[in-house]
Order: structure tokens, then sequence, then C-alpha cells
């Protein structure tokens, strides 16, 4: 599990053995952790984060947390049903997602708490058997909540981007992203942050401000 200490440690290590990201950690340091609680919120923001902008999915997950009292949990969830998530910015799509997730959640037919105790695949294919909940969605919490050290995250925009502008060559598809990114086992988290920090520098934005729980 990532803390700091391992997160500047793995940065270092990674900028010594690659050149693209030594290049990286000299211009911009090691990488902000960028870690969220694990738990059932933690995964109704990754649903609200689906193709649309950070800044989008954090003003409706604001309002739903409001509304629930500073506390959102699967009860609260099923409580405001599809309408009440609607009203609160949840796209139709993305509020069948969310209470399909409480009522697995409620009926213990998921545990969030037994990811932690997964192996890597294992979680993601826990994760993924959700309703709506692709590589993507399963990648971000993995490297986010439970903070595994080694994932890839082949379907995130921002990795896609960073990657070919870090790199400075481009990719047929995420398998020759995936393949390229071997080099940076086990620690392929750590390459992502650093990856990540860089594309928000060269759009002006500075990573350490970004909010990430």
């Amino acid at each position: 599990m990532l803390d700091l200490a391992t997160l500047q440690a793995g940065a270092f290590e990674l900028a010594e053995r690659d050149r693209d990201l030594a290049r990286v950690h000299q211009l911009h340091g090691p990488p902000p952790l960028w870690s969220r609680p694990p738990g059932f919120a933690t995964l109704v923001r990754i649903i609200l984060e689906q193709q649309v902008s950070l800044a989008s999915a954090r003003g409706t997950f604001g309002r739903l947390k409001q509304k629930l009292g500073g506390r959102i949990s699967s009860k609260g969830v099923l409580q405001l049903e599809g309408e009440g998530l609607r009203e609160l910015g949840f796209s139709r799509q993305k509020a069948r997602y969310a209470v399909s997730l409480a009522q697995q959640v409620a009926a213990r037919q998921f545990s969030i708490a037994q990811l932690q105790r997964l192996s890597d695949e294992a979680a993601r294919q826990r994760l993924t058997s959700l309703l709506g909940f692709g590589n993507w969605s399963a990648d971000v919490y993995l490297m986010m909540a439970l903070r595994r050290p080694d994932v890839l995250p082949t379907g995130d925009l921002g990795l896609i981007k960073g990657i070919e502008e870090v790199c400075q060559r481009s990719f047929e598809d995420a398998l020759a992203i995936t393949e390229y990114a071997q080099r940076w086992r086990p620690l392929r988290s750590i390459a992502t942050r650093m990856i990540w920090q860089a594309y928000l520098v060269r759009r002006g934005q500075d990573p350490h401000s970004i909010s990430d729980g």
C-alpha cells in the first residue's frame, strides 16, 4: 500500500532507471499521493467521474454529500432513489449505477472491505462485475483507495495523452502502452502519477492544489 515515503522512494527509483521519468522528476519532483478513503462514497464518486470533467463530478458529489447530511451511504442513496439523484445532477445512467451499487452493498452481495484482501486482478474482477464499472473505474479505485503500487489505468485520457508527451512518441492502442510500461513494473502506479503530474503542469495546473479527497 503506497504512502508518502514509498511514493517518493519509488519516484526516485523510476527516475534512476528511465530517462523520460527522470526528466519529469528533475522538473517537478515526486508527484502527489492523490489518495481517497476506501468505501462506498469513493465508488460513487468514481461513477460520477466517468466521461466528465473532475470539476463537474466534484460539484455533483458535493451536492449529494450535502443532501445526505455529510455522509454518503448505501442507505442514503437508496432513500433518494433514481429521481432524487437526478435532481442532484446524476445522469439517468449514473443514477442507475449508483442505485445498483447501493442495493448490492445493502444486501451484502458486494463487500467493499473484502477488496483490500484481494490481489489486484481479483479486486479488479470483483469491481468490474458491478453495473457500470469497467477497467478504468476499477483501476482508479485500486490506485486511489487501495493505493496499490502497480496499476496502469490505460483507459485514462490523462495517462494516454501524458505518456505520449513525456515519452515523445505515439502509441497505437492501450496494448502498446501496456507493453511499453512493462519497464516501470512493479511501480506503474507511481509512474502514472508522475505522468499525470507532467500532464497537469503542461496545462497550467498545479498538481498539488488538486483535491483528491
